[in-house]
């Protein structure tokens, strides 16, 4: 069901909606028979089953293309265990394992071991034994408390990411270790390899699945008696990457983040591929081929990742190492048109708009209310950005990430444009899944020497308000001048929720307030003219972008407010946004702004009072709107 779902969203360039009850049934009848399963999985007699000849070396350590930082190993090193999902003090020496984990995501994170490669990476700075000792003391610790069975830890897709990390972190846990170590440690990597050869399907649909086939693989291709299981597993992948990689190179979820951490994947696995002189299979060269363009897509000039539908800047240095295996090096195109994503660049100005539909179901538990949404970096400064994703401050700040309020776009009555599943019951057994979003987008764009058009619209808010949200842009040739309009357009035919409901399953409210945001990076200084008719952005390579707007009635009034940051992932920062409000009016609104950008020696001393520039007209002649 999924699977079908995902094939229709890649031709159509959107989520096919689902029957939600159907889900929750299937749901149910997935956690009853888990639960029997890791019943039977913890007993003797399954732990018996995994027994097997015993690897007794590994043939091929991969290279780790995600960077290590010595810090985190020194931080960790102290019983600071700061990773996704929460943070955790281990104080004295003790244990992370046995500590009580602040949330699902911080344990399988933990039982993951991608940390290792802080570990590797200390190794390598200070040329001594103690981050070597180290992590081979947690090791051993591991095989002890959660080497037979554990709930978490042996979870399909928490192995795939264990066994991944093991293997190319091998040289730190593996070499020169004494015997009776080394035997303990590749025996339990063989046991963990054979459940997920059993497991690896029953993996969560999207990445998750995608990771636990990867792991398979790596096994297969690592351990000395592992060669069956590197067919199974790149089988099993090569099926999921035609699933979940849409034709234009983009992952299902349309998270940038799971683009990167896949591709990363997929490139250490062709490279192992070649070192053993083993033929890499066609799909997974041939996503490899699509998918770094996507990746270069979604790159700022910062040369970190666009925060849409959960991602995070990404670790630094992990999007370079991935390009640079790009043989091609093209420029990025500009429009994803199956994973629903504008790329607008000129001068030194990047600017990424989301302008796709909610992924489907199953795939959209990260994913956001931001359609519409954009970005904006000049030079190697962001400007423009969305609040971003956060897995460490709890559900409440994670569900406030997620809504349309977060995003640099128009909220309507404060009301986010997708919502998400809300039931106690239906969450525990579906997760945070979007559940209602944009049905139908519109996009129309243009380029010409003089700049580039882009109009599209979504009707995210037309079955509350019966209103359509189009935004059109235009972006100068130079890069320099950015213009914008905002629209709330009467909806011109019915919405039905269900065939028996009327033309309308509310009323809508009359005359609801709108809000176009604009939350700036927290390295930006703003400062609001005396009169509230412009705002000054001052990046930290020095330029300077004046922001002006004006509604249908005339000019209008523009206010600062407080945002966060939450796009490194693991901090959160304080921030600003720029907010230009109003009422809807008989049915209809409408706020034109622009961005212009003002000399380094004049920043400081624009004139409050120039006026702003008039948008031009759309120049698509013969052309017609492309229907998401």
């Amino acid at each position: 069901m999924a699977g079908e779902s995902a094939k229709k969203a890649s031709a159509n360039g959107g989520p096919v909606s689902g029957n939600r009850l159907i889900d929750l049934a299937f749901a149910a009848a997935g956690r009853i028979r888990t639960a029997a399963m890791d019943r039977f999985y913890g007993t003797w007699v399954y732990g018996q089953t995994l027994r097997g000849p015993m690897p007794d070396h590994m043939l091929h350590y991969p290279r780790e293309l995600r960077p290590g930082r010595a810090s985190r190993a020194d931080a960790m090193f102290q019983g600071r265990w700061f990773l996704p999902g929460g943070q955790v003090r281990a104080p004295g020496g003790s244990s992370p394992f046995a500590a009580d984990p602040p949330s699902l995501t911080w344990a399988e994170e933990l039982h993951g071991f991608a940390w290792l490669r802080h570990f590797s990476a200390a190794n390598a700075q200070n040329n001594g034994s103690a981050a070597r000792e180290y992590a081979r003391k947690l090791m051993s610790e591991w095989i002890e408390v959660e080497g037979r069975w554990h709930p978490v830890a042996w979870r399909p897709h928490v192995i795939g990411r264990r066994i991944i990390s093991l293997v190319s972190n091998g040289p730190l846990i593996i070499d020169g270790s004494e015997l009776v170590y080394r035997s303990t440690l590749l025996r339990n990597m063989a046991r963990q390899a054979r459940h997920l050869a059993r497991t690896a399907h029953r993996a969560p649909d999207g990445a998750p699945r995608i990771t636990a086939a990867m792991g398979l693989a790596f096994s297969g291709l690592c351990l000395s008696e592992g060669h069956r299981r590197l067919d199974k597993g790149l089988k099993l992948l090569c099926h999921e990457l035609d699933r979940q990689i849409l034709p234009d190179g983009g992952h299902v979820s349309r998270n940038p983040s799971a683009q990167l951490s896949i591709l990363l994947d997929l490139l250490m696995l062709r490279d192992s591929l070649r070192d053993r002189h083993m033929n890499v299979p066609k799909p997974i060269r041939d996503a490899i081929d699509r998918m770094t363009p996507m990746l270069r897509f979604f790159r700022h000039g910062d040369g970190r990742l666009a925060l849409f539908n959960g991602a995070n800047e990404g670790p630094e240095g992990a999007i370079d190492a991935a390009l640079d295996r790009d043989d091609a090096k093209g420029r990025p195109f500009g429009f994803a048109p199956h994973s629903g994503y504008q790329r607008l660049a000129a001068g030194p100005a990047n600017i990424v708009v989301d302008t796709g539909r909610p992924p489907p179901g199953p795939f959209s538990h990260d994913a956001h209310a931001g359609c519409l949404s954009l970005e904006m970096s000049a030079g190697r400064a962001r400007m423009i950005v969305n609040c971003g994703a956060t897995r460490v401050l709890g559900p409440d700040w994670e569900a406030a990430s997620r809504a349309t309020a977060a995003h640099s776009t128009l909220v309507l009555a404060d009301t986010s444009s997708a919502r998400m599943l809300r039931g106690r019951l239906s969450r525990r057994l579906l997760g945070a899944r979007i559940m209602e979003g944009p049905a139908h987008i519109e996009n129309r764009r243009n380029e010409n020497e003089a700049g580039i058009w882009l109009e599209a619209a979504h009707d995210g808010y037309a079955a509350d308000f019966g209103l359509i949200h189009r935004r059109r842009l235009y972006l100068s040739g130079s890069g320099e001048d950015l213009r914008g309009e905002d629209l709330l357009e009467p909806l011109t035919h019915p919405i039905r929720k269900w065939p028996w409901q009327p033309r309308f399953w509310r009323k809508p409210p009359e005359d609801p307030s709108y809000a176009v945001r604009f939350h700036i990076h927290p390295d930006a200084r703003v400062s609001l003219a005396h009169d509230r008719s412009n705002v000054l952005v001052l990046l930290p390579n020095g330029d300077g972008w004046q922001f002006r707007a004006r509604v249908a009635e005339g000019d209008c009034l523009i206010d600062i407010e407080e945002s966060v940051y939450l796009g490194s992932g693991d901090t959160t920062r304080r921030a600003e946004q720029i907010v230009v409000s109003g009422e809807v009016f008989r049915g209809e609104a409408k706020v034109n702004w622009a961005w212009r950008r003002l000399s380094t020696r004049n920043a400081g001393k624009e004139n409050e009072t120039a006026a702003m520039p008039e948008l031009p007209e759309l120049a698509m002649p013969d052309e017609k709107p492309e229907k998401g």
